[in-house]
């Protein structure tokens, strides 16, 4: 392979300075960057896309996935006000999670800036400088090139940890038994249904569900024929806000990395194939169908899993199974283990026992080797069946939450955020709302061993085996 010779800048006048900078505006980056200004912060929070919102509005990824106690949020604090914000601009169906993107997007711009976050768009890390487990700066790069940035701490929602891999962090990548795949990627897209294809005196949503088996059979006839290159077991399909309009998370994209460029376009190109092929298969075959149009497709695909960091704590499917709490436990959740199968159909759950939780500590943000950064994403220290569960939105906002108020307390206190005690930030995010309980450090969550409550595991779809076309 020839080389080109590189004289690339050895040096940067620093442009950006902050007491914190937040690397992404998704749900994480969200949580993060208020949390901080709230607490008293100079924040910096830059972001590549010119909109913030991440997956739920980069990728469309809708609705907002169920993390819930007894139909009692586990996210209350910034997600909660997220969600509420959105609706002030029309952008929530009803009461429920479904939502619209672009309300998504205002609403997390309002809330950044009340809060006085400091909003830099279209500006994308490059690299990190550090040295004796601290970051010393970060290289943006723009439409002006490149420059340099500093602050006293760092928080990573890039989603991929980004800066922890820049910054020499050890990570994880795929499966605990050695699979070097992860989760597939999926490209969302909405369909508007044409009026004279819906029964008289039908309602749209819930027509769909009264049909739901002429649509899975055309789609699975449609695998049998070699039709679809979609691997994946069913057509996922939710309501969106508006009553005519239906959310697919279909398409399924194996065996593509989101942190290899290449394979990440390969991926946009995959996907926008099998999003054809599906609207080709319900218009010819599913009446509700025949008329209807293309309403949005999603800017970004839709990533569930990359890098997961090597953190002060790793937690674990057996944390997962046994409910368990920490003293510096900074999230609850109650999503199942969710793993959509890394090479093809099926998706395999864990679901607890009703009335059952688990927690994220704060040590699972702190990587090992460097001592003033923070992630606060999907990527957080977890193996790869517990990642399933704390990947979805809602938690990774409130862990974004948790990482702002220790970067903002470690600024107040001449710290960096590996010196903070999780537990002060624990009884920090109870005093401002989030819905932690005081009384659970270190054990195993009650109702675990109760049978009227017990969970369930299976895998969907995994007797499938569909003839998937390989061109």
């Amino acid at each position: 392979m020839s080389e080109l010779s590189l004289s690339l800048p050895q040096s940067l006048p620093i442009r950006d300075e902050a007491d914190v900078i937040v690397l992404g505006g998704g749900p994480g980056g969200l949580g993060s960057a208020i949390a901080a200004a709230r607490h008293g912060a100079d924040v910096l929070l830059v972001e590549h896309y010119g909109f913030l919102g991440g997956m739920a509005t980069a990728g469309e990824v809708n609705p907002f996935m169920p993390n819930h106690l007894e139909k009692e949020s586990l996210d209350t604090g910034i997600f909660e006000e997220w969600l509420e914000r959105m609706g002030t601009y029309g952008g929530q169906r009803g009461s429920s999670r479904t939502f619209d993107p672009q309300a998504a997007r205002l609403a997390a711009e309002d809330l950044c800036k009340e809060a006085g976050v400091r909003l830099l768009y279209h500006h994308r890390l490059a690299h990190s400088e550090y040295s004796d487990n601290r970051i010393n700066g970060i290289v943006l790069h723009s439409k002006s090139g490149l420059s340099a940035a500093q602050a006293k701490q760092y928080i990573d929602s890039t989603g991929d940890a980004d800066l922890a891999a820049m910054s020499g962090c050890e990570f994880n990548f795929g499966n605990d038994a050695g699979d070097p795949h992860v989760q597939p990627m999926t490209l969302c897209f909405k369909l508007l249904l044409d009026e004279n294809d819906i029964s008289e005196g039908k309602d749209p949503g819930n027509y769909l569900r009264e049909i739901n088996d002429q649509i899975q059979d055309a789609y699975h006839r449609a695998q049998d024929e070699g039709r679809t290159s979609n691997p994946r077991e069913n057509v996922l399909m939710f309501r969106g806000v508006e009553d005519k309009v239906v959310h697919f998370n279909s398409t399924r994209i194996i065996h593509k990395s989101s942190v290899n460029g290449e394979e990440l376009s390969e991926a946009e190109i995959e996907g926008r194939k099998q999003l054809r092929e599906l609207i080709e298969i319900l218009r010819a075959e599913v009446p509700l169908f025949k008329n209807s149009k293309l309403y949005s497709i999603a800017p970004q695909i839709g990533i569930r899993e990359s890098r997961r960091i090597v953190g002060r704590y790793t937690v674990t499917l057996d944390d997962y199974r046994r409910g368990r709490t920490y003293e510096d436990g900074i999230a609850r959740v109650t999503y199942p283990v969710d793993i959509h199968n890394p090479n093809g159909t099926g998706t395999y759950f864990i679901k607890l026992p009703q009335g059952a939780w688990y927690e994220i500590p704060y040590r699972s943000l702190i990587p090992t080797n460097i001592n003033n950064m923070l992630v606060a994403c999907r990527a957080v220290s977890a193996d790869h069946g517990t990642h399933s569960s704390l990947r979805v939105m809602p938690p990774v906002c409130s862990i974004g939450q948790a990482a702002g108020t220790a970067a903002a307390f470690a600024v107040r206190d001449n710290k960096d955020v590996s010196d903070i005690d999780g537990s002060v930030i624990r009884d920090q995010l109870i005093k401002d709302g989030r819905n932690l309980v005081t009384d659970a450090p270190e054990m195993t969550c009650p109702n675990l061993d109760d049978p009227e409550r017990a969970g369930m595991e299976y895998n969907h779809g995994a007797d499938r085996k569909p003839k998937v076309l390989t061109a």
